[in-house]
């Protein structure tokens, strides 16, 4: 069974109000209800490319921002209070089963799936109602008011439910099942369970600066669980739920946007600015980015202050009928094809290199085992492996992918060792203090198309991401202070005594959130 998209107002700042009738649909589809909450909205994907993308400098802004930052908040907001009530009432149908046990892989997948939009949520917006949120379907109007828990509250209790889940699914007989209503893993418990316990090892990662000893105890123990490896890449792809396209990533593209690529990520990518891409090393410059009009490759220079560009690179009309197209663009900018393609280029939640990069990680660091270089290493190699290997799989596989398409699926020994032999990203066990940076910047680089995860990783490391130090001041000025999301406006309307207690009457993006140090 396809998902239903929840649909999205113009300014973005509400979608679907919270239904106010008893809910009359059955379990599996309240479930798959929460499955649906999953896609980017269209007020998230234009901030994305007006504002996140400068922020974690994953790309540059050519002239103004189209957008708003606050555009996003919104429809973030409703979508995951949806989904949350969704869940309260799930949950209050378990309890009050003849046979709770009997639905354990329910509830376990329930639990994984609100851990994820948990995570997201509170990265983007701090501290929010979440504890005694979510209950107005089985409360009445009175569940619309809830505190606000903090975020060092949050994060154990995603853990606590993330452990639930990894200790609870089960492949025995008698377990209840949605069905085709799990439009999202299918029914594979043993993907299930890889990636609720690959979930708990990022977050307890995250937030491991802040509380070591409870991190601690969960990145031991998610290692010592199965994780997700080479292949498991978890996101929403449209080749496996019938009828699903992302749209607002399309839109997001074709109505006012200047995203182009920068030299930060340029630079990690190429060897030298040769305008010919012959310094390319990295296959993925070409999967994420194309050449401008004349077929060039320039990036623009990170935190330049004034950018003179011009050109429609993202137009459909015009791309469709002659690739060639641009417009008078002198930058390089995003591929096409991720505009294009809706219906094959699938939206990331945490992939497979993502996981190898956090174990890489706390092998370095020592983060709730003992620190071992070489260990890390080949975790960290690992990680490229993995990423070089989806995304040339993913350009192969996309059939409108004709310009730079990768000449087979299967990566070579020559583009892995291009990359793993370059000093930009060689794991160097004499240099862990070097070597985390370049677990950084790989996974910043995997993150291509979450560039709210890179986000999450500028603020919680301080800053270690890739980042380009002219101009720096620029920077600051315009994106270094946005540490979050504003409440929506509805917030001071119906919940205003929370909100208040919250935000004191001053809600404002440059406060830190708990992660950041």
């Amino acid at each position: 069974m396809s998902t239903v998209l929840f649909s999205c107002t113009k300014n973005f700042e509400e979608i679907n109000t919270p239904p106010k009738d008893p809910v009359t649909a059955s379990t599996d589809e309240l479930f798959n209800g929460i499955i649906s909450s999953l896609p980017i909205t269209a007020g998230e994907y234009s901030v994305m490319n007006s504002w996140i993308y400068p922020i974690t400098q994953q790309g540059v802004v050519a002239g103004s921002n189209s957008y708003n930052f606050d555009n996003a908040r919104g429809g973030l907001w409703t979508t995951y209070y949806q989904a949350l009530a969704n869940y309260r009432l799930i949950q209050s149908r378990i309890e009050a089963s003849a046979t709770p046990p009997s639905m354990n892989n329910l509830y376990a997948m329930l639990k994984t799936l609100m851990a994820y939009k948990t995570f997201k949520n509170t990265n983007y917006f701090g501290n929010m109602p979440y504890s005694k949120a979510g209950y107005a379907p089985i409360n009445g109007s009175s569940g619309y008011n809830a505190p606000y828990d903090k975020q060092e509250d949050i994060y154990p209790a995603i853990l606590t439910d993330l452990k639930w889940a990894v200790d609870n699914f089960s492949t025995a007989a008698g377990q209840y099942s949605p069905g085709n209503y799990d439009t999202f893993l299918k029914g594979d418990i043993a993907k299930w369970t890889k990636f609720a316990n690959s979930l708990r090892l990022y977050v307890a990662i995250t937030m491991y600066d802040k509380n070591n000893s409870l991190a601690g105890t969960h990145i031991a123990e998610a290692l010592a669980k199965p994780l997700l490896t080479d292949g498991e890449d978890i996101g929403l792809w449209p080749t496996a739920i019938p009828g699903l396209e992302f749209q607002w990533r399309q839109w997001s593209f074709t109505t006012d946007c200047n995203l182009r690529m920068g030299s930060t990520m340029w630079n990690l990518l190429s060897d030298n600015n040769n305008a010919d891409g012959s310094g390319i090393f990295d296959i993925r410059a070409k999967i994420f980015f194309e050449t401008n009009k004349a077929n060039n490759w320039v990036a623009i220079p990170q935190n330049q202050a004034t950018i003179t560009e011009t050109g429609s690179p993202y137009n459909i009309a015009n791309r469709d009928i002659d690739w060639n197209n641009k417009g008078n663009t002198n930058y390089s900018a995003f591929n096409f094809y991720f505009v294009k393609d809706v219906k094959y280029i699938p939206e990331l939640m945490l992939t497979a290199a993502q996981v190898h990069f956090l174990k890489a990680e706390a092998y370095n660091r020592g983060l709730g085992v003992a620190a071992n270089q070489t260990t890390a290493k080949a975790a960290y190699d690992a990680g490229v492996t993995a990423s070089l290997t989806m995304w040339k799989k993913i350009a192969f596989n996309t059939p409108s992918w004709a310009v730079n398409k990768p000449a087979q699926e299967a990566l070579t020994a020559q583009e892995l060792n291009q990359v793993l032999a370059n000093s930009k990203a060689a794991y160097n066990t004499g240099d862990a203090a070097g070597s985390l940076l370049k677990i950084y910047a790989q996974t910043w680089i995997d993150q291509y198309r979450q560039p709210y995860d890179a986000w999450t990783l500028l603020r919680r490391t301080g800053g270690k991401t890739p980042m380009a130090s002219t101009d720096a001041g620029n920077y600051t000025g315009k994106y270094g202070t946005l540490y979050k999301f504003r409440y929506p406006d509805e917030e001071q309307s119906f919940n205003n005594a929370n909100w208040k207690a919250e935000t004191g009457g001053s809600d404002v993006s440059d406060k830190k959130i708990w992660i950041q140090p």
